[in-house]
């Protein structure tokens, strides 16, 4: 090659090195913001994880007895999500899972909507069943709802997977939600079958007078 092509090959290389150099920077960059952001996050979740099993076996007894007036009482405070509040860069994150996790505290809200309303107008003292139930089927949906994104966090940025001692917390919010479910199930089928025997009760006594 002559000299003219030496000297273009330089130019080039000169221009291109410091380009390269920036991406790699900025992608170095990135990658720290994601870890960072997703550490932050992950141990936010498995907080909030920790919170939801607990109010899943919240049945409002302490120890197994009402309060002194006969009452059953909230005995576990809910848990928070705030994910706004932490400066980190949500720009980083795929724009699926950072919808996710910003989203997550709307569908937090409504679940404890959803759970006011319950005690509010279906449940009865001094048991309130009802809003007990309805708390611990919310929860136990929003905490495994918040291990799957935490999940999530742990395989984009390459985390451990949280480690499960003597008692699986994420086992025990599906199993609740599962039998509530069932017991649910159980309890409709035996309202359709009075509301039936009702219908057929009335029409019987349209029929004799």
């Amino acid at each position: 090659m002559d000299k003219a092509t030496y000297g273009l090959i330089g130019v080039v290389l000169g221009f291109l090195l410091p380009v390269v150099k920036d991406l790699w920077i900025q992608r170095s960059k990135n990658q720290k913001n994601i870890e960072y952001l997703c550490i932050h996050v992950t141990c936010m979740l498995d907080r909030f994880v920790s919170g939801c099993s607990a109010v899943v076996s919240d049945d409002g007894l302490y120890h197994g007895q009402p309060d002194k007036d006969g009452y059953s009482r909230i005995q576990v405070s809910a848990p928070v999500f705030e994910p706004e509040k932490l400066e980190v860069e949500w720009k980083s994150l795929p724009a699926n899972i950072m919808y996710e996790i910003l989203n997550f505290p709307l569908n937090l809200e409504s679940a404890n909507s959803f759970i006011d309303s319950t005690f509010e107008h279906a449940a009865s003292p001094p048991d309130y069943s009802e809003g007990f139930e309805e708390r611990q089927y919310q929860y136990a949906l929003l905490g495994v709802r918040a291990n799957v994104l935490a999940l999530k966090l742990r395989s984009l940025s390459k985390l451990p997977q949280k480690e499960i001692g003597d008692w699986d917390s994420i086992q025990y919010m599906k199993d609740q939600k599962l039998k509530i479910e069932e017991v649910r199930k159980e309890r409709y089928k035996q309202q359709g079958k009075m509301f039936k025997e009702l219908s057929s009760s009335k029409a019987n006594n349209k029929k004799q007078a």
